[in-house]
C-alpha cells in the first residue's frame, strides 16, 4: 500500500499501485513494467527518487502528483 509521510514529504509508492495508476490511461502492456521504469519516469520529470527496490520506491512528492504523471499522457514520453 502506498504511504505518504507528511513530516518528510516522502511517498512510498508500491509496484502494485504504480501499475494501478498506469493502467488508468489504457490497458497495461502484457508485460507490466518493473519499478525501475517508474523510477526513471519520475526522475525524468524532476522528482527526487531516494530509494528503489523491486516492490516499491520512495519519492519526494505527494500521491496526487504521482497519480497525475503515471495516469496521464506523460507516461508515454
Amino acid at each position: 500500500m502506498t504511504e505518504f509521510d507528511r513530516e518528510t514529504g516522502i511517498l512510498t509508492l508500491t509496484l502494485a499501485d504504480a501499475h494501478s495508476f498506469h493502467s488508468t490511461t489504457d490497458r497495461m502492456p502484457e508485460t507490466a513494467p518493473p519499478m525501475e521504469f517508474y523510477a526513471e519516469k519520475l526522475r525524468k520529470f524532476g522528482y527526487d527518487v531516494t530509494q528503489v527496490s523491486a516492490d516499491n520506491l520512495k519519492v519526494k512528492a505527494n500521491e496526487n502528483e504521482i497519480w497525475e504523471l503515471l495516469s496521464g499522457q506523460h507516461i508515454y514520453l
